[in-house]
């Protein structure tokens, strides 16, 4: 009877550590998944890769901002810098602060443009998405 009372005991607490370690995993992987979506965000924005950076800015209702891709033929971002960076104890949001350097080839000078980001976490797409309008040039 003891011995079965202490595997029993044995075996709650190797599930309870477990669990917390799983947890942790999740939280871990959330805050890196969240750190490469920033990241291919900034690349695709560097790089003129417009539909990409595009498929970032998502609605949580699934819906996208209309935005003026041919517009955006006209931009050429030469730098990015994320200034702050916070996510929410859940991991279910987020918020960037970041700055883009850009120069439009149009006008023929260098500008800087001053976002305010909200991220979201998808679980259905286990992706981070920014609830807002792409960035207006």
């Amino acid at each position: 009877m003891m011995q079965s009372r202490l595997i029993l005991v044995f075996t709650m607490l190797v599930l309870a550590f477990s669990l917390g370690g799983c947890n942790k995993y999740k939280t871990q992987k959330k805050v890196n998944n969240l750190d490469k979506s920033i990241t291919s965000y900034e690349i695709a924005l560097r790089w003129a890769q417009h539909q990409d950076a595009y498929s970032y800015h998502v609605y949580p209702d699934g819906t996208q901002p209309p935005v003026d891709m041919n517009r955006l033929n006209e931009i050429s971002v030469t730098g990015i810098d994320v200034i702050e960076k916070s996510i929410d104890e859940n991991q279910e949001k987020a918020y960037t602060k970041i700055e883009l350097n850009y120069f439009n080839k149009n006008e023929g000078n260098l500008k800087k443009l001053k976002l305010e980001q909200n991220w979201w976490f998808s679980e259905e797409n286990n992706q981070w998405f920014i609830d807002g309008e792409f960035p207006k040039f």
